[in-house]
């Protein structure tokens, strides 16, 4: 652990201290709280640093936060400034406060410490400029975690020390397996052999086939559930997905003598139910089935959309209650299928068509998937410090494994020494002096030992991470660039690749309701573009085709604002003696309009017009604004899409179909 004398502190500056404190309810209602805490961290700082310039930068407090967690909102933050070169010292009251383990403890430790940050407590049992802070920081940690073990023991008693020992403390073993006559679990015959039936039809299926499906196809083949029942798909996968899981981990909960609430787990390991490849493949085809309602429906967005309220969406064909311009294919949102309570903020989750979002999220994915180097630079953000802390914690195993050599081999001079320099005749007398001393020489070999396994264990930690972002990008690179030609089931498997999620951030803006301009949804389903405006040349091209009525010979200023109306989306009744069309009345504008679109003359018309700048219609929905974020592996930071440009993007795509509230 590196460490930053107090001289070469005050050569530089003025230290920049931190306190943390860190309380829970119980602890608060006996007195060592905040206030406690935080007096005797400044006293400890008045006396420790009476004559060193130094400044507190802040005050992290995490209150009625348990210690046995690993993440805290403030540690968290504290973590962050000490790694990132902002602090020089950091005070607690207790060793606890940091956490209840020595794992916890000593990884904190030594990554803070690393940094070049002096670590103490106010008590001043620990010091990281201490001498025997090593020592002193592992048997604390050491006592605190054997109180908390005893503590558990006491309140769990025989279902827990059962656990411990490896037999199965309660309950029925999971789906796969049952107890053998020692009370021990084995795999279940018959069970497996639904498990592997289950397994096969998923993943040869030659397509996608939900998890009904496989429930559908095990109940025809007579196998049923442990109750005698036939299986139902999500019934299915849950104890499938147990089984594949290989072990099961017991909880035990008691209090200390704090009131704290407190926690220990038991894993029992379970023997394999399927090979890991075969594993592996069945998770991939349940994944992929979680998105496919039935042979003819399929939603590439189902389980992945996510409305305003937090609950997901999927796809479904709405047909009741819709005009044939309006029914088709939606995400709706699940919030009012689930149990509990619906969030107000459910009367926002308004349908939204399958189609138009799918094309505006699939924007996003070509646009990230286009940009290698912005790919790049996501992963290595998200990985923050874990290059620095690998390398440190390599540094550390190398200077372990070359002190447990000189141990060893210093160990065995030591004792040859000691036995040369003993006479003889008082061999009895110093036999018990010999054996101390090799006892003391193995412990410390032992504890060098246990040191190091604690650090290869947060280099396996971190060297995972770094071996998942390699293999995203090794995956992505070998992705085909033409994503325009992907098939459904590719990008599922791309959008599996990516872990794509689509949280939506507001609500749409329907336009219309009801029965919509069949002259606008013509426009539409063809593509046809709506004239800017009609000048004198283009009305050359198209008066002969455009017919007067008896009373309204000059019509060009009548099609000028029926194009106007499919423009802009107004209502005929907006154009009520309007100067437009020489104050005549709406009525007048809107027969001669459904004239022109009843015979044929204004499809002519455009016809004619094609070569002319034009536009679309308006939709008569705008998507809500949306986040698109991928990722890999839970680490990595999720990257917000949608910011600008044209089209179907999800910040402000434009689509044209109509909505209702659910």
């Amino acid at each position: 652990m590196a460490k930053r004398t107090l001289a070469r502190s005050l050569q530089q500056k003025a230290l920049r201290v931190a306190i943390y404190l860190r309380v829970s309810t119980a602890q608060q209602l006996e007195g060592y709280g905040l206030k406690v805490q935080e007096e005797q961290c400044r006293a400890w700082l008045a006396c420790a640093l009476r004559n060193v310039p130094h400044t507190i930068v802040d005050v992290y407090v995490d209150g009625g936060v348990s210690g046995k967690l690993a993440n805290r909102e403030d540690l968290d933050r504290l973590t962050a400034d000490a790694l990132g070169g902002r602090l020089d010292l950091i005070v607690f009251g207790k060793l606890d406060r940091i956490g209840r383990t020595m794992k916890n403890i000593h990884r904190w430790v030594y990554d803070v410490t690393d940094k070049g940050v002096r670590v103490a407590t106010a008590d001043g049992r620990i010091d990281s400029d201490d001498d025997m802070f090593g020592i002193q920081l592992s048997l604390l940690a050491y006592l605190a975690e054997v109180e908390h073990a005893l503590i558990l023991e006491r309140t769990s008693g025989g279902r827990m020390q059962k656990a411990a020992v490896g037999g199965w403390p309660l309950g029925e073993p999971p789906f796969g397996y049952m107890l053998d006559s020692d009370g021990n679990p084995v795999l279940n015959p018959t069970e497996i052999e639904q498990i592997e039936k289950f397994a096969d039809f998923m993943i040869d299926s030659p397509e996608p086939v939900t998890r009904e499906d496989g429930a559908r196809h095990l109940s025809a083949l007579g196998y049923r559930t442990r109750r005698g029942r036939e299986w139902e798909g999500g019934n299915l996968v849950g104890r499938v997905m147990a089984a594949l899981k290989g072990c099961v981990e017991f909880v035990f909960a008691g209090e200390n003598e704090d009131g704290e609430e407190i926690t220990t787990t038991f894993r029992i390991d379970l023997p394999k139910a399927l090979p890991d490849n075969r594993a592996e493949e069945l998770r991939a085809a349940l994944a992929r089935g979680a998105r496919v309602k039935g042979k003819h429906g399929k939603y590439l967005l189902s389980n992945r959309l996510f409305s305003v309220c937090g609950a997901h969406r999927t796809g479904a064909m709405v047909m009741e209650g819709r005009s044939t311009n309006t029914a088709g294919r939606y995400y709706r949102c699940m919030a009012n299928r689930a149990d509990g309570e619906v969030p107000e903020s459910h009367a926002d989750c308004w349908e939204i068509p399958c189609d138009e979002v799918d094309e505006a999220v699939w924007a996003e994915v070509k646009k990230l998937m286009s940009d290698k180097d912005k790919l790049r630079r996501l992963v290595e953000e998200s990985l923050g410090t874990v290059p620095q802390r690998a390398e440190s914690y390599r540094r550390r195993l190398a200077e372990l494994d070359e002190q447990i050599e000189k141990k060893r081999a210093s160990r065995k001079r030591k004792i040859a020494l000691l036995l040369a320099s003993i006479d003889d005749q008082d061999d009895d007398d110093d036999a018990p002096l010999v054996e101390e001393m090799k006892a003391e020489l193995r412990q410390q070999e032992a504890d060098l030992v246990a040191e190091r396994e604690r650090v290869a264990e947060w280099l396996c930690e971190v060297e995972g991470q770094e071996g998942r972002a390699q293999n995203m990008l090794a995956k992505i690179e070998k992705v085909d660039g033409r994503l325009d030609d992907f098939t459904f089931e590719q990008k599922q498997d791309l959008l599996d690749l990516l872990d794509v999620r689509v949280q939506i951030t507001g609500k749409g803006e329907p336009r219309h309701k009801g029965v919509t301009d069949p002259i606008a949804a013509w426009h539409r389903e063809t593509g046809v573009t709506i004239p800017v405006e009609i000048t004198d040349e283009q009305w050359q091209e198209i008066e002969s085709i455009v017919s007067p009525s008896r009373q309204w010979k000059d019509v060009r200023d009548g099609f000028e604002a029926m194009l106007d109306k499919v423009r802009s989306g107004k209502n005929w009744k907006d154009y009520d003696g309007s100067e437009q069309i020489g104050g005549r009345g709406w009525a007048a504008l809107y027969r001669r309009a459904q004239h022109w679109w009843g015979s044929g003359e204004y499809e002519a018309a455009l016809e004619a017009l094609a070569p002319y700048e034009g536009v679309a219609p308006l939709p008569l929905y705008v998507l809500p604004p949306m986040e698109v974020t991928g990722t890999t592996d839970p680490e990595y930071t999720a990257e917000h899409a949608g910011r600008g440009g044209s089209g179907a993007e999800c910040n402000h795509a434009k689509i044209g179909a109509d909505v209702s509230p659910r």
